[in-house]
């Protein structure tokens, strides 16, 4: 990983958790600290492998940054995970067309049983007296 690989990471773990001060003066703070320890005459990888993973460090910056709004993955839709969470919220339109659907449903089924029922009481009332008329014989 390269310094600015590291910096990019960094600065988008922070993204959205942190107010841009916060994440503007903890990026100049590892730049300044890593310069510092290249010119010390330490590789990259040194300085690299003793920094950690930048996701470590922003999630330290988020939790302990004083008076910042705490904020997790979740309180930004476009970055759930869509396997740590099942759930699903459906827009408003969404719903107002669902209950139209079913109400559309419905409705058809009514007038449908307003077109057959009267229909089957005379076939019923038919097949009642024929069946009255002809146990006799």
């Amino acid at each position: 990983m390269t310094k600015e690989e590291f910096l990019d990471e960094l600065r988008s773990s922070l993204f959205g958790n942190v107010s841009a001060k916060v994440i503007n003066d903890n990026l100049n703070y590892y730049e300044n600290f890593i310069d510092t320890q290249l010119r010390k005459g330490r590789s990259m990888d040194e300085v690299l492998e003793e920094l950690g993973s930048p996701r470590l460090i922003a999630k330290t910056i988020t939790d302990t940054a004083p008076g910042e709004e705490r904020r997790t993955v979740d309180d930004y839709p476009d970055n759930k995970n869509d396997e740590d969470d099942n759930s699903f919220i459906m827009p408003w339109w969404m719903i107002i067309a669902v209950v139209f659907a079913v109400m559309l449903v419905i409705y058809l089924i009514f007038s449908l049983a307003s077109l057959v029922l009267p229909v089957l009481i005379i076939l019923g009332v038919v097949f009642f007296v024929v069946k009255v008329l002809t146990k006799g014989r």
